[in-house]
């Protein structure tokens, strides 16, 4: 069985979604340890708008969080975000 999910990295312009980049789960990264250690930035700061989206097999939506510039930049660069 071809494991599809997938985190998202996107920006939130006004109501546009602008994707940055995504990484996909493969046999050297586990998707959902990198998805829970990711830090989330709390939505009453100024947080620029970085998010960051986990999908299932599926291609469903299952979860969301609001992240900083850095933390983006580390998820789309490939390296381990670290808390």
């Amino acid at each position: 069985m071809l494991n599809q999910s997938k985190i998202l990295v996107w920006y939130q312009v006004a109501s546009q979604k602008v994707i940055l980049g995504e990484a996909l789960n493969n046999q050297h990264q586990d998707l959902i340890s990198r998805w829970r250690k990711a830090p989330e930035e709390p939505l009453a700061t100024d947080c620029l708008g970085y998010r960051l989206s986990l999908y299932d097999d599926d291609g469903r939506e299952i979860g969301g969080k609001s992240v900083s510039m850095l933390t983006a930049d580390e998820f789309l660069s490939g390296v381990r975000v670290q808390i």
